[in-house]
C-alpha cells in the first residue's frame, strides 16, 4: 500500500491567514504614508498662497490710497472744468493726474498648486473653492486695471503729450483745456479708475476674508 502524507490544512490556512494580513498592513502603511505626505504637501501649498495672499492685500491697499488720491483730483479738475475759468488751476490738476499705478498682483503659488497637479489632494471642498474663488477676483481686479490703464495710455497721456508743455508746465491757450474732446477724456478716465477703485475694494473684503478664514489652517 502507497504511503501517503497527511496535509496539515489549518497550519497552511494560518500561514495563508498571517501572508494576506501582513500584505493588508503594508498596504494600509503606504496608504498612510502618501496620505501623510499628500497632506504635507497641501499645508505647504496653503502656506505659500496665505503669503502671497498677504502680499497681494498690501498692493490691494496701496492701489485703493494711490486711485483715491488721483480720483479726488479728478474730481476737483472736473469742477474746475465746468466753471471754465480758472486756466491755471485745471493746468496744474492736469499734471497732479499725470501718473497711475499699474495693479500688480502675485499668482506664483496658485500656479504651482495648479501646474504640479497638488490641488486634487485638498480634500477640503471649501478650502480649495475659497483659493480659485479668491484668484478669480484678482483676475477680474487685473482685467478692470487693463481697463484703466488702457484710458490713461490711449487718450490722456497721448493727449497731454500733444499739447501741454511737459518741460516747463506753462500754461497754453484756453481751447487746450476747455474743449470738448480734453473734458471727455478726464470723464472717461475718471469713470474707469472709480471702477478699479470700487473693484479693488471688493477684492480687499474678498482677500480679508480668505485670510480670516484659512490663515490658522
Amino acid at each position: 500500500m502507497r504511503w501517503s502524507k497527511k496535509i496539515d490544512w489549518l497550519n497552511h490556512l494560518l500561514e495563508f491567514v498571517v501572508v494576506v494580513i501582513g500584505i493588508l498592513l503594508a498596504f494600509q502603511l503606504n496608504t498612510c504614508s502618501e496620505n501623510k505626505n499628500e497632506a504635507n504637501l497641501v499645508d505647504e501649498h496653503i502656506k505659500n498662497i496665505i503669503e502671497e495672499t498677504q502680499f497681494n492685500k498690501r498692493n490691494l491697499e496701496y492701489s485703493i490710497k494711490y486711485s483715491d488720491t488721483i480720483l479726488k483730483s479728478i474730481d476737483t479738475l472736473l469742477v474746475e472744468l465746468k466753471k471754465d475759468k480758472n486756466i491755471s488751476k485745471i493746468n496744474d490738476l492736469s499734471f497732479q493726474i499725470l501718473s497711475i499705478n499699474p495693479l500688480y498682483i502675485k499668482k506664483n503659488a496658485y500656479n504651482t498648486l495648479k501646474e504640479s497637479g497638488d490641488i486634487r489632494f485638498i480634500r477640503n471642498f471649501d478650502v480649495k473653492n475659497e483659493i480659485i474663488l479668491l484668484y478669480e477676483y484678482y483676475s477680474w481686479a487685473e482685467g478692470v486695471d487693463k481697463v484703466t490703464m488702457g484710458t490713461y495710455q490711449d487718450y490722456y497721456f497721448p493727449y497731454v503729450v500733444k499739447n501741454f508743455d511737459l518741460l516747463d508746465g506753462k500754461l497754453q491757450s484756453q481751447e487746450i483745456y476747455l474743449n470738448k474732446e480734453f473734458k471727455n477724456i478726464i470723464s472717461g478716465y475718471r469713470y474707469t479708475l472709480n471702477m478699479r477703485l470700487q473693484q479693488n475694494k471688493e477684492t480687499l473684503v474678498k482677500i480679508n476674508s480668505f485670510l480670516e478664514t484659512n490663515n490658522t489652517i
